[in-house]
């Protein structure tokens, strides 16, 4: 069975609880539209963890003016003819290349990619050992060590900036779904860690790699299973709502302290 087509649950849905159940069913319904940032982390996915994929999979699209009838038409026979492939504007596939270059280029990356002793792209599949919830994930990079890493791309690379970034767009939670899942997934090599790469979007393409600690992942772990539980209970009932109460508001902190003085 093809990986998007699996019935489990994937990080990218069950972190809608972040928001509120009623995006988690909204996920599960209509699935994700792509954005021109999802297509150049796709694109920057596929240069970095794939290079030798891109040829074949990749098209950069002609300048065609879609405003007139010839060029609509010009540009429906493109599509046709392109079928199957991820169609790249010029300025994505060239950022692409640059993201590309700074990644592999970086010091700190090369133990973990410098030697090409990895698998890109490996699909996951199990069962939630507490809510026999079925359950996958696509990790972008393996290392025959079980070394899980990672790539983001990112307005700011910078450790301080990402670091942020881990926690207010819940990668930690991500780092330990692929950790657990590859661990139960039975693909016959455990997992000894996990590694962001993070680089910047646009020039000069900050690159920084940042390890996940225990801690990290634990806290992860904790969300993770809290998040399982209220979907499981969820999907038994059937109630999406989130917030079905009045609830009162809360003034922020740095107001009281302002209040105060």
């Amino acid at each position: 069975m093809e990986y998007y087509e699996h019935p489990g649950i994937n990080h990218s849905t069950l972190k809608a609880f972040a928001k509120g159940a009623a995006h988690v069913k909204h996920q599960m319904e209509v699935g994700t539209v792509e954005t021109d940032a999802m297509r150049l982390g796709t694109l920057a996915h596929l240069h970095v963890l794939e290079p030798e994929l891109v040829d074949d999979m990749v098209v950069v699209a002609p300048e065609i003016n879609r405003r007139t009838k010839a060029g609509k038409e010009k540009w429906a026979a493109f599509e046709k003819k392109s079928k199957g492939k991820i169609i790249a504007t010029k300025d994505q596939d060239a950022t692409a290349r640059s993201i590309a270059k700074a990644v592999r280029e970086h010091p700190a990356v090369q133990p973990l990619m410098g030697d090409d002793d990895y698998d890109a792209e490996v699909e996951c599949f199990w069962v939630d050992e507490f809510f026999g919830i079925e359950c996958k994930a696509k990790i972008d990079g393996i290392r025959s060590d079980g070394m899980i890493f990672d790539l983001k791309t990112t307005q700011d690379a910078s450790p301080s900036g990402f670091n942020r970034a881990i926690f207010n767009m819940h990668y930690h939670t991500q780092a330990a779904w692929y950790m657990h899942g590859l661990a139960r997934a039975g693909l016959g090599m455990m997992p000894s860690g996990f590694t962001f790469i993070a680089v910047e979007k646009t020039a000069p393409f900050e690159v920084s790699v940042i390890r996940m600690t225990p801690e990290a992942l634990k806290i992860g772990s904790r969300l993770v299973h809290s998040w399982l539980s209220d979907y499981y209970n969820r999907s038994k009932s059937g109630d999406w709502i989130s917030n079905p109460q009045i609830v009162d508001v809360e003034v922020p902190g740095w107001i009281k302290n302002k209040e105060e003085k």
